[in-house]
């Protein structure tokens, strides 16, 4: 049986296509957030990165599409997404995480909830500065367990499990 690596499976859309990549969020109060410029210079070739908005009464999420022209090794990867969500926990967020299109994704209240999100988080970084990133693009797509789902959703009550 062949299993696929994250740089196979993992996607974006960028005008209309499925193109390598990933997606870049934060969660932040309404308003709680300023601009972010996420890192370029740390991918290869410099991508552009496509942001939009998602929005509650009381959260925004932050988004960001990054294609990735050239995938870096399994350290290289944490290294560019340390400085890529340390950037968006900068602009004001009190979470920020990595997924890809395909993979789950809930808007608050189930944000984080393991039984709606399970499987959906790759690397994530809080404001206290704590980070995990188990991304190897050259093995198997490899998500945070169930148990790391409860505990952001934890860090981030009052905005992850409300409407």
């Amino acid at each position: 049986m062949t299993v696929t690596p994250a740089r196979d499976a993992l996607v974006v859309i960028v005008d209309g296509d499925e193109v390598p990549g990933i997606t870049i969020y934060g969660l932040a109060r309404r308003g709680g957030w300023g601009p972010v410029v996420i890192p370029a210079h740390v991918w290869f070739g410099e991508p552009e990165v496509d942001e939009f908005v998602l929005r509650g009464d009381a959260w925004e999420i932050p988004t960001w599409d990054l294609p990735i022209l050239i995938w870096p090794t399994a350290d290289g990867m944490a290294a560019a997404l340390r400085l890529s969500l340390a950037a968006v926990i900068a602009s004001g967020c009190s979470v920020a995480w990595v997924g890809a299109e395909g993979l789950p994704f809930c808007d608050p209240p189930q944000l984080f909830d393991p039984g709606c999100m399970s499987t959906g988080v790759l690397a994530w970084m809080t404001a206290q500065g704590q980070f995990e990133c188990a991304l190897d693009p050259n093995e198997p797509i490899s998500p945070i367990s169930d148990q790391q789902l409860s505990m952001l959703r934890q860090f981030a009550r009052g905005l992850a499990d409300v409407p």
